[in-house]
């Protein structure tokens, strides 16, 4: 019976198939259950949280230039950390097996100029999807290969660097400020951020922050004083931990984002005001805010007339004859040069002069492709970003810095002879700091030339007449030549100079022999971090 069942099934479907056949080359239609599916003109839905997310080219443009030159101005001033990198050839890699290609000194300097230059190109909007990975990558080498800067922003650096890699920053063809971009990448910054803001709140969820013990000697800014006669601190550390629960949920959501805004510029201003900045990390806090201003907000601003102006020389900026492109972009280059030349910077020339290169190289790559050049833009950029490294230079300590820093470390590691260049650098780059005449005396004075020594301890007596540290220095070395009274000379004007100085009273009661020759104190540590 089974084998007749089997037989009836397969001769019935070759029955319907025969029917098929028949209803093909007759023009009819064959059986309602053998008509295939017809194909659905309807798109596939995307999953509107990522590949959905909007903003304006406005927007986009502000928070490029905004991020990317916090991120400039924060690699310059790093600069001074570099002394401390491949001191004593010790390196612990934040990642097993890069401890081998850690930067150095020089390595970790040079990263960090060429970084800025990078970050200040892209924030012109320059060749970004070339130079985002390029500067994301030089920053990852800087932070993952060591572990001498493990704070936190650094990674977050490195996670939003690699994350606008896929943003597209570069303007697409008759944008204007209202143009929606679809960006994933946005969206996923923003979350990040909100991961951020989850984690700083577990950390501090321990009795130690809690209870408001570790803010209490944390803040040191304007904002202590407000607290101690206000809320005090246990209730201030507590709020803190609540903001930033609130901000983790609120910064990724665009609903949320009249939340988000008010309470996460207030939160990093607060930041700032307490004293418990590490580098530029609130102030790239603050620049990330930029995506969740309401897009209307930008687009007005963008349309005002003085921008709106701007924006259209921009376009017109446009060369299409290779010659003079060619000479705008020599210009900018020789332009660079010059300033690099003025810049203190270790080897800043000679890297200004590598880096004349790119220009040049996005030049001849925009005529192979037959377009026109923005070369006044292009030649702006080399410009400016040159022109950081000088201006961050003269307006703050970060060159002094790199030299008093590496002098220090060269001395405690017993390498007179590299602690004798840097203090030598030092002291040409800022002759009026007291300290490099200091420490370039106390070498010099032990070694064949004593008088230089001696003239560098008077310069420094000179510069800082109310310290007596280098006026000791020079008592020392008189008593270790024999020449006592010379030395109870000097000695009495130590004292004079600091009364305070315990170094220096006891020295001059040895000297005059109201007691007993005790060893030498050391001089006061003033070159290190």
């Amino acid at each position: 019976m089974a084998k007749q069942g089997n037989r009836s099934n397969a001769e019935s479907r070759q029955a319907r198939r025969a029917e098929a056949r028949k209803a093909e080359r007759s023009g009819g239609e064959a059986p309602a259950a053998r008509v295939p599916a017809k194909p659905t003109s309807e798109p596939i839905p995307e999953p509107k949280f990522w590949f959905g997310f909007e903003v304006s080219w406005a927007k986009l443009v502000l928070a490029r230039f905004v991020i990317f030159t916090v991120l400039a101005i924060d690699s310059v001033l790093q600069i001074s950390h570099a002394p401390r990198y491949g001191a004593g050839g010790f390196n612990v890699a934040q990642v097993p097996g890069l401890d081998a290609i850690g930067p150095g000194r020089l390595g970790f300097e040079v990263g960090q100029l060429v970084c800025a230059y990078v970050f200040i190109l892209v924030a012109f909007g320059v060749a970004t999807r070339f130079l985002i990975p390029i500067g994301a990558a030089i920053y990852g080498w800087l932070y993952f290969g060591s572990q001498l800067d493990s704070y936190q922003h650094h990674y977050l650096v490195v996670l939003v660097l690699l994350i606008a890699c896929f943003i597209p920053w570069q303007r697409p063809d008759g944008a204007e400020p209202a143009t929606r971009i679809r960006t994933w990448g946005v969206r996923l910054l923003l979350v990040q951020l909100g991961i951020l803001y989850v984690w700083a709140a577990i950390s501090k969820m321990s009795p130690a922050w809690l209870d408001g013990r570790t803010i209490t000697g944390q803040i040191t800014g304007p904002l202590r004083s407000v607290i101690e006669d206000s809320v005090g601190f246990k209730t201030a550390a507590r709020f803190a931990l609540l903001t930033e629960l609130v901000l983790a949920v609120v910064v990724w959501m665009r609903p949320a984002w009249f939340i988000a805004l008010p309470v996460g510029l207030a939160f990093h201003v607060g930041i700032l005001a307490s004293g418990l900045e590490i580098g530029l990390f609130a102030y790239l806090m603050l620049a990330f805010y930029v995506f969740v201003i309401p897009d209307r907000a930008l687009v007005w601003l963008a349309t005002r007339a003085p921008l709106r102006g701007a924006r259209w020389a921009i376009r017109a900026a446009r060369i299409s004859n290779p010659v003079a492109a060619a000479s705008a972009v020599l210009l900018a280059v020789t332009l660079g040069v010059l300033l690099a030349r003025f810049t203190r910077f270790e080897s800043a020339f000679e890297i200004a002069i590598v880096l004349s290169v790119v220009p040049i190289t996005l030049l001849i790559g925009s005529r192979l492709r037959g377009g026109t050049f923005v070369v006044p833009w292009l030649a702006l950029a080399h410009v400016v970003a040159i022109a950081l490294w000088l201006v961050l230079d003269r307006t703050t300590t970060t060159a002094i810095d790199y030299y008093r820093f590496w002098g220090g470390n060269a001395r405690r590691l017993g390498e007179p002879a590299v602690a004798e260049a840097a203090y030598r650098r030092l002291t040409e780059i800022a002759p009026n700091e007291p300290n490099g005449h200091f420490q370039l005396g106390r070498i010099l004075i032990d070694g064949p030339d004593e008088d230089a020594g001696l003239r560098e301890l008077r310069e420094a007596q000179r510069l800082e007449p109310r310290r007596a540290r280098a006026w000791i220095a020079e008592a020392q070395w008189l008593a270790r030549k024999g020449r006592t009274a010379e030395a109870i000379e000097k000695a009495q004007e130590a004292v004079l100079s600091e009364p305070t100085h315990p170094s220096a009273r006891e020295l001059l009661d040895t000297l005059s022999g109201k007691k007993s020759a005790s060893p030498a104190a050391p001089a006061r540590d003033d070159d290190g971090e």
